[in-house]
């Protein structure tokens, strides 16, 4: 073979070559622990505009080159891995406001047996806060937190939707949204307002959620015996992360 035909066929054997490495393939992974979209912020994150992913339930579908396909493939081992669990504590504190002037009562925190209300969820689960209870919030786990969906489908006038998500094991986020009823001027019903808020804290830290108010009189048959007082009651939550199984 002529010396030329040598060097042209050693250039394209070199570009099929670069070709085949180049070409995108696509692989399903099926995660056992954790749902597909979870893990997806992650690796766009990583790997940016070299993959296109798709997630549905457990299932997610890489494109990707092979040599990355490989890379995932070892990742996904370390973040597929059961959930961590978590405990949240609630308590509060009561304080008074006479005659809506700002002096207030010493607040006393409730932190007996009787009044700290305890519940453990899994690590990135929605937990519900109202009338002094803790609950979880099951449809949550279908539809995500998505609160104005969330407060359609459960019993919830006021207090707090509350996600936490592990950071490492000694500090976890906190997603807070605070829902408070209101009157609308000349109409009968209620409109609800919510405003979420990020908070990362420490395992075992209390933290504040916010404040609940309310007003009431001491009234008698025919006379007022006390002054108007505006009670407010101060909501705290403390998260613990437990040891990993």
């Amino acid at each position: 073979m002529p010396k030329p035909l040598r060097l042209l066929a050693g250039l394209v054997l070199c570009l099929c070559a670069g070709l085949a490495a180049s070409a995108l393939e696509n692989r399903v992974f099926e995660l056992e622990h954790q749902r597909a979209d979870a893990v997806v912020p992650q690796l766009q994150d990583l790997y940016g505009g070299e993959i296109q992913l798709s997630a549905t339930g457990q299932t997610l579908v890489v494109r990707a080159q092979s040599e990355r396909l490989s890379e995932i493939e070892t990742l996904l081992r370390q973040i597929d891995r059961p959930p961590r669990q978590v405990t949240l504590s609630l308590r509060h504190r009561s304080t008074a406001k006479p005659n809506g002037r700002d002096r207030y009562s010493a607040g006393v925190y409730s932190t007996g047996r009787d009044s700290t209300r305890s519940l453990t969820v899994l690590d990135g689960r929605v937990a519900q806060i109202t009338s002094g209870r803790i609950a979880r919030v099951p449809i949550a786990e279908r539809s995500g937190w998505r609160p104005a969906v969330l407060l359609e489908e459960i019993e919830m006038t006021s207090g707090f939707l509350i996600q936490p998500s592990v950071i490492n094991d000694d500090q976890v986020e906190l997603r807070i949204t605070a829902v408070q009823d209101g009157p609308l001027r000349g109409r009968g019903d209620y409109e609800t307002a919510d405003l979420t808020t990020m908070r990362r804290v420490r395992s075992g830290e209390w933290v504040e959620l916010g404040e609940e108010h309310q007003r009431r009189s001491a009234r008698g048959t025919n006379r007022v015996y006390g002054s108007q007082l505006h009670d407010n009651r101060l909501w705290e939550v403390k998260v613990d992360v437990l040891p990993a199984p």
